[in-house]
């Protein structure tokens, strides 16, 4: 299967041949001129083949980005002429005059001056990719470096040195209201998630608070907004 053209750079294949998919680029270029919308490739296949009903043209199929497939049609640019026409007047002035200037031969000259104009398009396209990697990547070492508040810390740390179990901070911090909010942070796959961090402070004044109030019960201790937990610290 034939790969799908580049529709930003349209340019007629065998001199006098043209494909749908070249010719579809154009047809919605010039609609997008003149505030028409555009067509889609299969509605577009079936005009053509209404058109040229009965004449000699090659299909054939290439396989799109999203791994579907699609029909395309080689005509000539005579028969490519006779689609246009079916256009509306505005669409179909300014498309005829784009495909009588792609049927005329390029000079050396033109066809360097094409070519330098593509290697600036694409050299910009590479610069701002390049960009756009730099901005991510200053993001992503923004966040290693310490978007954690001062006097803030996670639940992993809390429960080390505290030793209240994950998910017995987590009821002491809902059960006392200690203040707490969602960081970015950088998983170990280099993805980025958000993660919980907590007052400190406010926390053990809260737990400090909460032991006084718990009841001894055996190897364990109990308060009414808690449960039974354990200490390990």
């Amino acid at each position: 299967m034939q790969n799908l053209m580049n529709t930003q750079n349209v340019t007629l294949s065998g001199g006098e041949k043209i494909d749908s998919q070249q010719l579809l680029s154009m047809v919605n270029e010039t609609r997008k001129e003149h505030g028409e919308p555009p067509i889609r490739n299969n509605k577009f296949i079936e005009k053509i083949k209404d058109e040229l009903e009965g004449e000699y043209y090659t299909k054939s199929v290439v396989q799109k980005m999203n791994n579907t497939e699609s029909e395309v049609i080689e005509m000539t640019l005579k028969q490519a002429l006779r689609v246009a026409a079916r256009e509306s007047k505005a669409v179909r002035r300014s498309l005829i005059d784009k495909l009588e200037q792609q049927s005329k031969p390029q000079s050396a000259n033109e066809i360097i001056a094409a070519m330098a104009l593509a290697n600036v398009a694409q050299e910009r396209r590479l610069k701002s990719i390049e960009h756009q990697v730099e901005q991510v990547s200053e993001e992503i070492e923004h966040i290693k470096q310490g978007t954690i508040p001062t006097g803030f810390q996670g639940y992993n740390y809390l429960k080390t040195k505290y030793g209240l179990s994950d998910a017995k901070c987590r009821q002491l911090v809902m059960a006392w209201n200690v203040p707490y909010k969602k960081v970015p942070h950088v998983a170990p796959g280099g993805q980025i998630t958000q993660m919980s961090v907590v007052d400190e402070a406010a926390f053990k004044n809260a737990l400090d608070k909460m032991m006084l109030e718990s009841e001894k019960r055996g190897s364990q201790w109990y308060h009414p907004k808690m449960g039974r937990f354990s200490v390990t610290a």
